[in-house]
């Protein structure tokens, strides 16, 4: 082992643990991974910025766009509702849920499939008296299992052709470079369906008849707030000239308050709790009650005395409403403390709680620093949702957003162009042909008023791009070190018993899946991507595409945590789940998607 195939796997450390713990940003930890590889020589200039000429990872983006241009003119949003009808028992709503968008998801991307369908699945679920957490994950699972079918059902399936193209061109290995040829596109579009339409079905049956017994049955966060009030905390402050200060808790009367109690206070950087009669209250304490928070209007009857901190409190409007949304992977807000974020200026509404892991959080509500996924409970006013919605930073979950006409006409040609760019790939008439007619079909939404351009720029998700062109020098460092070589004799020596190519592949999905778990699916497939093709050389075989295949496969086919997969992430709160919930469910399927995977391929 060489000193620079050690500072790959410290590197690979960092990304796992840095991705798992939220140290940083995500863009951020990728960032300083690839200039320590950069620093020590493992990689040079082009290898860190050839990544953001990837043709692949630019069709990603355009794929991304325009699936969000799809979304807002919400031809799926009314094929969605027209389906999940309230009249359907159970099982009929399972079924037909769970097919619909495993079969949308190939061709309009798994991730804005959820975001459409969330708010639906949810108040059906609602309507019909039944916990959101026993239809949301099936949801989650139905679109990734639908999104593994296609090329362009998952970014994970473009990211590893990209891979595969991007080797390809940089001399790593010769095989790929014989597969291009062949393949000058990469992966042809259903090469995927052949092993993951099977598997999908199977998963869906299994939803049906297994998994759903085994979902829990747990209220949301909405009849939690209703039902309990007692799960969520009320901040207040002592302002300057408070008739409380000097006064001891019992002589303040903060001691027997109507459906309210003092859980702590915090005083400077001093938290005091449990909180004793004695304690005398002074000037600019932060007081924390728990209990019925429609009752606060008792501690505000004169604001002298307490008052909420600015970033929760709402002036009185004629119209408030609870409102509760998921912060989104591309959320402005993410990496932000609430009393840092203006949220009242920029959204008309004022945090009251925010859940985390299936957990209230409790605490300054103001310190809380918002993460992706996390779900908030809101007052909001009248001019909320009119703002939420121009941004990407929520995903809604009541309440979805109201159906507007659309020109069916424009739609076509929309969606039109996109499956003629596909088509004439397919056929290879030209080099880059796909990512010209894309190119031409996102022109074209501007001037038919179809979308306006600066909804474009928003859609764009450019940290998203970043991240899989540095991606693709983690990997290249990691073929330059020699490190793929030292990892594939360790999986050969590992699995050379069985004397089965399957069982290889059966190690490199089982690998490249377990990664998955503990940071993003695209880490994963750019670490296990060029293993997996040193390991394929080593063997002395000369097809590479059963590797390709069984990477991405493993890649998007995550399914056993919250972490490992946007969609899953998008229904951990809303569905009111635990980590556990995830594990219960899904271990038996991803077993056995698992090994089928390996033999088909």
């Amino acid at each position: 082992m060489n000193a620079q195939t050690i500072i790959i796997i410290g590197v690979i450390a960092f990304l796992i643990i840095g991705l798992y713990r939220e140290l940083f940003r995500p863009l951020l930890t990728f960032l300083i991974a690839v200039i320590t590889l950069f620093l020590f020589g493992i990689i040079d200039l082009q290898d860190v910025i050839g990544g953001l000429a990837n043709e692949q990872l630019i069709i990603i983006l355009l794929l991304l766009i325009l699936s969000d241009v799809i979304k807002k003119t919400n031809a799926l949003n009314a094929i969605v509702k027209r389906l999940f009808r309230p009249d359907l028992s159970y099982n009929a709503f399972m079924a037909r849920m769970m097919f619909t968008v495993a079969n949308l998801a190939p061709w309009f991307h798994n991730t804005p499939v959820v975001a459409i369908a969330m708010p639906h699945v949810y108040d059906w679920a609602k309507k019909k008296g039944i916990a959101p957490s026993k239809v949301m994950l099936p949801l989650s699972y139905a679109t990734i299992l639908g999104g593994a079918m296609t090329l362009i059902g998952t970014s994970t399936n473009m990211f590893v052709n990209g891979l595969a193209i991007d080797n390809a061109n940089c001399r790593n290995f010769k095989v790929l470079a014989d597969y291009k040829l062949l393949h000058p596109s990469g992966v042809p579009i259903f090469s995927f369906t052949p092993i993951a339409f099977p598997i999908a079905i199977l998963g869906i049956l299994y939803m049906l008849y297994i998994g759903s017994k085994l979902l829990p049955s747990r209220k949301d966060a909405l009849s939690d707030f209703k039902e309990k009030t007692r799960e969520y905390m009320v901040e207040t402050q002592v302002p300057g000239g408070s008739s409380f200060i000097g006064k001891n808790i019992e002589e303040a009367n903060l001691r027997n308050l109507r459906g309210l109690f003092l859980v702590e206070i915090v005083r400077k950087d001093e938290t005091l709790s449990p909180v004793t009669p004695e304690e005398i209250i002074q000037q600019d304490d932060i007081l924390l009650f728990a209990g019925a928070t429609d009752t606060i209007i008792d501690l505000m009857k004169n604001p002298k005395d307490l008052t909420l901190p600015k970033y929760s409190d709402m002036p009185q409007r004629e119209y408030m409403e609870v409102k509760e949304v998921v912060v989104s992977n591309r959320s402005n807000l993410v990496g932000i403390k609430i009393k840092e974020a203006n949220f009242r200026g920029k959204y008309d509404a004022a945090i009251i709680a925010v859940n985390r892991d299936g957990e209230r959080l409790s605490g300054k509500i103001g310190d809380v620093i918002l993460r992706s996924g996390d779900l908030l409970l809101l007052l909001a006013g009248t001019d909320f949702k009119g703002i939420a919605e121009a941004s990407d930073d929520f995903y809604f979950i009541s309440d979805g957003k109201e159906i507007k006409n659309y020109n069916k006409l424009k739609v076509a040609l929309l969606i039109g162009g996109i499956v003629a760019s596909f088509v004439l790939s397919a056929f290879e008439v030209m080099p880059g042909i796909l990512l010209i007619g894309l190119v031409v079909v996102l022109c074209m939404c501007v001037p038919l008023k179809i979308v306006k351009f600066n909804e474009i720029r928003q859609s764009a998700d450019l940290e998203l791009f970043l991240i899989l062109a540095m991606s693709l020098a983690i990997g290249k460092a990691i073929h330059n070190s020699r490190a793929d070589e030292l990892f594939s004799g360790w999986l050969i020596g590992g699995f050379e018993r069985f004397h089965s190519n399957a069982a290889i592949l059966l190690g490199i999905y089982l690998m490249t899946n377990i990664l998955s778990m503990f940071a993003t699916n695209k880490t994963a497939v750019a670490i296990t991507f060029p293993i997996a093709i040193a390991t394929m050389t080593k063997l002395g075989l000369t097809n590479p595409t059963p590797f390709i295949l069984c990477v991405a496969l493993a890649g998007c086919a995550e399914f056993m945590t919250p972490f490992g997969y946007q969609t899953n992430l998008m229904v951990y709160g809303p569905g009111g789940y635990k980590f556990v919930d995830y594990i219960k469910v899904a271990w038996l399927p991803s077993t056995c998607q698992a090994h089928e995977a390996a033999i088909i391929s």
